[in-house]
């Protein structure tokens, strides 16, 4: 009886781990460029991005220049990055744990506002419990 209520322990246990996922989402004005970081504590997990250009700071200006996004490792290699987009949605597995860093670039004489989101997953190593 006692071994079912340890399993029943770990099983519980993995199940809330698995629906805790570091998240950050953020709404932000640019003008030129703006940078975020992130930290990821494992190497193999898989971090979700995604944003999107929702307007610019003018009734008059409509452009579709899009912003770039670069991103890169806690080494400062580059990562991945989206050039003039208006919108993209992506992910990378890591290959270095530590703080990754997101930079926006707004090449568009108008500020941009945009909604960036981040979100890494874990990579589940299966054990006995």
């Amino acid at each position: 009886m006692e071994g079912l209520s340890w399993t029943r322990a770990c099983v519980l246990a993995l199940c809330i781990m698995l629906f805790l996922h570091p998240a950050a989402a953020i709404r932000f004005v640019i003008d030129r460029e703006e940078c975020f970081s992130h930290n990821v504590e494992y190497e193999g997990d898989t971090v979700h991005v995604s944003f999107v250009v929702i307007k610019a700071d003018t009734p008059w200006h409509y452009s579709e220049d899009g912003v770039d996004l670069v991103v890169k490792d806690p080494n400062g290699a580059q990562v991945r990055d989206s050039r003039d987009k208006i919108s993209d949605k992506f992910e990378f597995i890591v290959q270095k744990r530590g703080v990754h860093r997101f930079c926006f670039t707004n090449k568009s004489p108008y500020h941009e506002t945009i909604d960036f989101g981040c979100r890494t997953f874990f990579t589940v190593v299966r054990t006995n419990c």
